[in-house]
């Protein structure tokens, strides 16, 4: 231990319980102060992110769900061409909607590799106890159906929008780790620092032993294959 730390440590254990917790306390708090400033405040930024694209191409899906079924019951007395051309237009529009929603899993980790990649990670950092590793079961993104009608020639009938299957599927990991501050926060650049692209879905970090603690990792990635974690 550098001479300079154990003049400090020598200092801190004469002094009185009391101070020692203080001193304690003011510590713990700093370390908070800087998980949040680098790390917590990124992944909140990447999550909020990620929900307002997918709350928006929501609404556009609805909007344009909406119109159709207008148009449709319209056609039910007056199944003009016009109309008729108006809702493939729509269609259309729909189509694109979900190739957008598809698109958000374009160029993230097969999720088949997704648990081994986080392992192989922990695996190059002996000092870091694994506590749980565990993969959730497949998750498909909904989005709402549309309002299904009756033919032109026969008397129209509404149903309520249910959830539909959009074909992307999320799957998620969950890792569970004890170690040092210090050991923690290189594990999570690591991981950061990774070719693959997949998204942080929560973390949480809690002191169990000071200076140990624990963090829990959750992270996922989106496929248009369900049940490749086996699951």
């Amino acid at each position: 231990m550098p001479a300079a730390l154990q003049k400090i440590m020598e200092q801190i254990d004469g002094r009185v319980i009391r101070e020692r917790v203080l001193i304690f306390l003011t510590l713990l708090a700093v370390v908070f102060l800087l998980w949040q400033l680098l790390l917590q405040s990124q992944i909140d930024k990447t999550t909020k992110a990620l929900d307002a694209e997918h709350a928006k191409i929501s609404k556009e899906q609805q909007e344009l769900e909406t119109k159709i079924a207008t148009l449709t019951l319209a056609m039910a007395t007056d199944p003009a061409i016009t109309k008729r051309k108006a809702i493939e237009n729509l269609q259309g529009n729909i189509a694109q909607v979900e190739a957008q929603l598809s698109g958000l899993s374009q160029g993230l980790i097969g999720a088949e590799l997704l648990p081994k990649v986080l392992q192989d990670v922990l695996a190059r950092t002996a000092t870091i106890q694994l506590l749980a590793v565990r993969t959730l079961p497949a998750r498909e993104l909904q989005l709402a159906t549309p309002i299904v009608t009756a033919p032109a020639n026969t008397t129209a009938t509404g149903a309520t929008p249910a959830p539909s299957g959009t074909g992307v599927y999320k799957h998620s990991v969950f890792i569970r780790v004890s170690g040092s501050y210090a050991e923690l926060l290189k594990l999570l650049r690591d991981i950061e620092a990774l070719q693959w692209k997949f998204y942080w879905e929560s973390l949480d970090y809690t002191v169990k032993n000071y200076p140990n603690a624990e963090i829990d990792i959750q992270v996922f990635t989106l496929s248009s294959e369900e049940g490749l974690f086996g699951v």
